[in-house]
């Protein structure tokens, strides 16, 4: 398993020598807490996608949900809820929401997870404007929401501490876990993980439960951070670039492959080439053309280990 992710760890260390040697800000500390803190909400949302691409699945509107989610958060607060249970409520409606539609179509209907998370993407997404009316909605006002997007405990940023966090319990569910080696289980071969007693319907439906958890964690970081939701912009191409992190970690599209460990290291892969471009002076819309590049390429190795 080690051996699928050690191209992009090899990639990330060189990419990381280049940048030292030719950015004299890269090293700084300032930059390297602004490269976690800025990447947090991608890494928690590729966290979710690693357990729906490890049984063999993909969910699309991961990203549309994060935006959702945020505009939700916003309206309950603009309505007078108070900010903490209006948080646990944003992350609980956003997990029902994925496991009630995504998980319940896809494992009990029977339905391709490409066509439903497809147009959930375009249903939340509209689902986002019609509720915000296009409008962005302002947060700033709310300590606690802006504390868990942009905030400090004992001088770490929160929303690194939150990634780590949700990391760790990834990380011991997939490792130590029964329902971890299911997940492997269902990825690798659904019949024989069917044969062997282990309930396939369940474990699907509950890895679309547990995207759309970590989508719901991640809206509340994104709308703290950015002090508001927007509907529009929000956590736009957000699902590709944790698809992205995903494969380049050593998962796979067949199924069966992928680990917490390497999501981290792909996601860091990205957040540090989008630094380094950034500090090179490029314009920040080359941005997308590199993660384009990277998100083919990733698929390209996927296909060449397959093989």
């Amino acid at each position: 398993m080690v051996r699928r992710y050690l191209g992009v760890g090899a990639a990330l260390v060189v990419l990381i020598l280049v940048l030292s040697l030719t950015q004299d800000n890269f090293l700084r500390y300032s930059n390297i807490m602004n490269i976690l803190r800025t990447n947090a909400v991608l890494f928690v949302v590729a966290v979710g996608l690693t357990f729906v691409i490890v049984s063999q699945g993909l969910d699309l509107s991961v990203g549309s949900m994060v935006a959702l989610g945020g505009v939700f958060l916003a309206s309950m607060l603009e309505a007078g809820v108070p900010a903490w249970p209006a948080i646990l409520l944003t992350i609980m409606a956003c997990t029902f929401l994925g496991a009630l539609i995504n998980g319940g179509l896809i494992a009990y209907g029977g339905l391709n997870f490409f066509v439903v998370t497809l147009g959930m993407l375009q249903l939340l997404r509209g689902a986002a404007l019609v509720l915000s009316n296009g409008v962005t909605k302002s947060t700033i006002a709310h300590e606690p929401v802006q504390w868990l997007g942009d905030g400090f405990v004992a001088g770490f940023p929160m929303p690194v501490v939150i990634a780590i966090l949700v990391g760790i319990v990834g990380y011991v569910v997939m490792r130590w876990t029964r329902f971890g080696r299911s997940v492997y289980a269902v990825g690798g071969n659904e019949v024989a993980a069917r044969l062997s007693g282990v309930n396939v319907k369940a474990v699907r439906f509950s890895v679309y439960a547990i995207a759309a958890l970590t989508a719901g964690i991640a809206a509340v970081m994104l709308t703290g951070r950015l002090t508001s939701s927007q509907p529009v912009s929000g956590a736009l191409g957000l699902e590709l670039s944790a698809a992205a992190a995903v494969l380049l970690g050593g998962a796979s599209f067949a199924g069966g492959s992928g680990t917490i460990a390497g999501t981290a290291i792909g996601v860091l892969f990205l957040g540090i080439l989008a630094n380094g471009i950034t500090l090179a002076g490029v314009p920040s819309y080359w941005q997308g053309i590199a993660t384009g590049v990277v998100l083919v390429a990733a698929i390209a190795l996927d296909r060449f280990r397959s093989r």
